[in-house]
């Protein structure tokens, strides 16, 4: 993000310290946004590569100057077009000390609204540069700008073998405590395993002061240090890191170095007078002073979201003024953006779905070589990761990034599809002497379906788990169709106005083949008049009321009924002080509801149509205004026992925009129950569950949290929890049993166009009651489902004995994990003489330990060998015995792994 606060201290030089003395550590640095107002490569051309270049030539004119850099994506687009020279330079000054690579990921990354699979991408696309090019490994990580920050940091940087983290963007109020307690460092406890982390808190914002106009350099001198005296009272030891920087800054690196190379030559020479030394320092040296201080630092847990942001006002209450300026407010909290332009969000989720699925298709097939493939899973990552940047996937970046962002995801996904595409092709007829081209495009593939032909449909199951599941495929108009399987045996399927619903058994991260032929339509008749009624799928039964409200839903899972109101609410929110303000009023980051504006939508009679009636699929569709409407659906359980997601959870979509540019406002969908509480559980990074409490004190959007995969809450003594999922990020609130689900934003804004989303927004939820018990592992079972669906290809054929004769109709490479462990990535890496190095984590979702038998899942492969690495694959840290390849994972442990294998088998 680019915005200028006020920050404390300016830069200075190394020279000779008196061991006696306080040292002030300035970090040299800039901070280079992967887009926000211009587009990452406008950025590059017209900003980056000139820091880049001129902090190279600054370097060498001292060798007591230092530098930091974070981005590598930025450095991998430099390092491109970089001269032998030139690299040799970054090589020297790396191995001198003077340039260190801090962070290592693609980007600084959100931590609020993006996934672990994602992150993990992302870091592992950093780190892996890195390596490979320089041989180097960041040992610090520098997230000084997501806005709050999330409790999995403590965990992926532990698990990376990082020594620390800054933060920086942590509620005001707790920064203040922080400073008066002398914590701004700490250990930071993840409650998931046994590890920590040290962690430094910027004390203030990470750019540099601004010097009192019209003052000499000795009074700058005498300035500077009066203020890093001041910093230094917050912390233990006799050091303190004084950021020397801002966004894009050093674009005339020898210019910023000079001046401020003069205020520390006066206060070095006079070290004894000013009673401090100052010198350039990297984070390893920094932190190398501070953890060999002998000091003991306090421990900590819990994350630092939201986010609420004061700094600029420089004082302890925020109270909305700060001279003639408006600054941060008590009531702007930083939780708008865990929905804001929550199209974007869905389309990079699903970005991140085509990525794993061709991840998963390319690895198990061993499929390397092939150029185009290549190519396309290069663009996959690079596009995912991209969009982990705290400006993308937050929504809060200005037009013209934000629209790159948009073409980058076009393409990826493009690119992505084609790729699995062939590479399904080619595993299922690898011995046919025809090629056959497939495609995702339904539409358009079908509308070539005649009485004469059939189309084939492959269905690739991108998850660890055999599965057992309804796809739905769009069909043209007026194309009705009859699904047969592999035998020619007809295949249970429904259609829903232009979609048909097909059962489908796929085996886990393999394929399955699937037939359509061309059938007369028969006529769909929706039921319109209706007074008070029910819908059930035998296992879950929902009551409408005389003006079709929803009021009453019983299932098994729910032990019993339990009365259920939903409502969509509008939220007017206030406008700041000043336009383009980050502090204070409503805008992309924040959000400010006017609580005495606020808006129910839904109507008292209610137009509601039931357009599916079973055998397969229930649905109800209701008209709430002429932008909003939904639909509620019901699928037919699948296990006897009635304990599959069918059997829990409802599809709840909306379909809602383009909204009402009258004023700045945030939509909601509220679900009302009779379980009384205060108390929710929200998944950080959609895997790691935290306890929330909503705060009365605070207002509601300080009791907004991010929901990133599911949230769930139950009653005080109730043994049945209420649970929700989302495939994209949003808002979330429970209070008093009324859980609220943020769906869309439209903050039109006169200098500030970031906000004005007229998209039209179609998305789906799951919703259901589950026993309390099992609450965490349903979630996120069912969640890996949802947001990694099953993927579908067709192709135009003959006949199906065209196909029959020369591919394969199933494929079946692994063996199906426990249904609580879950992969997060399975990557094919290299090969050496036959040797294939194959890469991939796994994650136990459970409450109990779990073993896997990786031999047994790998089925088709001779496992060599099993090595056990960082997430990112890049450091080894043990190796599996040659007679013990059995993985234990205890409840939410995360564990990764390379193994070498050969095979004979595809």
């Amino acid at each position: 993000m680019a915005l200028t606060f006020l920050a404390l201290c300016f830069g200075a030089t190394l020279l000779s310290s008196v061991s006696s003395l306080p040292v002030v550590h300035l970090l040299p640095h800039s901070h280079c946004d992967a887009g926000y107002q211009k587009s990452f490569d406008d950025y590059y051309h017209s900003e980056v590569q000139y820091i880049l270049d001129s902090m190279l030539v600054a370097l060498q004119q001292r060798p007591d100057r230092r530098f930091v850099w974070e981005e590598v994506s930025y450095f991998s687009v430099w390092w491109g077009q970089a001269s032998q020279e030139e690299r040799q330079l970054v090589t020297t000054l790396v191995e001198k000390g003077q340039l260190e690579f801090i962070g290592g990921g693609w980007v600084m990354h959100d931590e609020a609204d993006t996934s672990v699979y994602a992150t993990l991408n992302q870091m592992t696309l950093g780190l892996k540069f890195l390596n490979e090019t320089l041989n180097v490994r960041p040992r610090h990580e520098w997230h000084i700008d997501p806005f709050g920050h999330s409790i999995f940091m403590a965990e992926l940087y532990s698990l990376l073998g990082y020594t620390s983290i800054i933060l920086n963007r942590v509620p005001d109020s707790v920064k203040q405590q922080m400073r008066a307690e002398k914590s701004l460092e700490f250990m930071w406890q993840s409650p998931f395993s046994e590890k920590e982390i040290f962690t430094h808190v910027l004390d203030m914002h990470y750019s540099t002061i601004e010097f009192p106009p019209a003052i000499n350099l000795e009074e700058k001198a005498a300035f500077f240090v009066g203020i890093c005296k001041e910093k230094l009272s917050w912390y233990k030891t006799d050091h303190v890191l004084v950021p020397f920087g801002n966004d894009f800054a050093f674009q005339n690196a020898s210019l910023d170095f000079a001046s401020m190379d003069e205020i520390v030559d006066v206060i070095n020479n006079n070290s004894t007078a000013y009673g401090l030394t100052i010198r350039y320092s990297t984070l390893s040296e920094y932190m190398d002073a501070v953890l060999s201080a002998g000091v003991t630092f306090p421990s900590r847990g819990g994350d630092f979201l939201p986010y609420l942001a004061c700094s600029p006002c420089g004082s302890v209450q925020c109270d909305g003024t700060y001279g003639n300026s408006p600054c941060g407010t008590t009531d702007a909290f930083w939780s708008g953006f865990y929905t804001s332009k929550p199209a974007q969000k869905l389309l990079s989720r699903v970005q991140d779905a085509s990525l794993r699925a061709l991840e998963m298709v390319r690895a198990l097939s061993l499929f390397l070589g092939n150029a185009n493939v290549e190519e396309a899973l290069v663009l996959a990552k690079n596009t995912s990761a991209i969009m982990q940047h705290h400006d993308a996937i937050t929504g809060t970046s200005f037009t013209e990034s934000y629209n790159d962002y948009n073409v980058r995801l076009g393409k990826a996904l493009t690119a992505g599809d084609k790729a699995t595409s062939f590479i399904k092709a080619a595993i299922l007829c690898s011995a046919s002497p025809v090629t056959y081209t497939l495609s995702s495009d339904s539409v358009s593939i079908l509308s070539g379906l005649t009485e004469a032909n059939i189309a084939v449909m492959v269905v690739q199951n991108p998850l660890s788990h055999d599965m057992l599941s309804y796809v739905s495929v769009q069909l043209p108009q007026d194309v009705c169709v009859q699904v047969l399987d592999a035998r020619m045996t007809t295949v249970e399927s429904q259609v829903v106005g232009s979609m048909v619903y097909v059962l489908v058994e796929v085996s886990a991260g393999g394929m399955e083949v699937y037939y359509l032929k061309k059938t007369s339509c028969e006529e769909q008749k929706p039921i319109i008049d209706l007074a008070q009624f029910s819908i059930t799928n035998g296992a879950i039964e929902l009551n409408f009321n005389a003006t079709n409200h929803l009021v009453g839903w019983s299932s098994p899972a729910s032990n019993g009924s339990h009365s259920v109101e939903q409502e969509y609410i509008q939220y007017v929110e206030r406008k700041s002080f000043l336009d383009f303000n980050v502090c204070d009023g409503t805008n992309v980051y924040t959000y400010v509801p006017q609580l005495e504006d606020t808006l129910v939508l839904t109507p008292k009679k209610l137009p509601t149509t039931i357009t599916a009636n079973g055998p397969l699929i229930w649905e109800v569709t209701q008209t709430v205004n002429s932008y909003l409407n939904n639909s509620i659906r019901l699928f037919r359980p699948l296990s006897s026992d009635l304990t599959d997601q069918y059997s829990n959870f409802v599809e709840w979509n909306t379909n809602i925009g383009p909204l009402p540019s009258d004023n700045a406002s945030s939509f909601t969908s509220s679900f009302r129950t009779d379980l009384s509480t205060d108390s929710f559980v929200t998944y950080s990074n959609g895997i790691y569950p935290m306890r929330r409490t909503y705060n009365s004190s605070v207002l509601l959007q300080g009791n907004t949290y991010p929901l990133v995969g599911g949230a769930h809450f139950d009653g005080a003594g109730s043994q049945t929890t209420f649970s929700a999922l989302a495939k994209r990020p949003m808002g979330v609130t429970i209070h008093g049993g009324i859980m609220e689900l943020m769906l869309h934003r439209r903050l039109p804004i006169l200098f500030d166009r970031r906000g004005d989303d007229d998209s039209v927004m179609t998305d789906s939820v799951l919703l259901g009651f589950v026993s309390s018990g099992m609450a965490q592992p349903i979630t996120m079972a069912t969640s890996m489902t949802f947001t990694s669906p099953l993927t579908l290809h067709f192709a135009i054929l003959n006949s199906s004995d065209e196909w029959s004769s020369g591919c394969l109709t199933s494929w079946s490479p692994l063996q199906s994990l426990p249904q609580d462990v879950h992969v997060l990535g399975l990557d094919l890496l290299d090969v050496h003489q036959d040797v294939f190095e194959v890469a991939f984590r796994v994650i136990n979702s459970g409450l109990q330990p779990q073993s896997v038998d990786v031999e047994a899942f790998f089925k088709l492969w001779d496992v060599l060998d099993i090595l056990e690495t960082t997430p990112d694959y890049q450091e080894v840290q043990g190796s599996l015995k040659d007679d013990d390849v059995i993985v234990v994972l205890n409840p939410l442990q995360l564990r990764s792994f390379v193994a070498h294998i050969k095979t004979n088998q595809l």
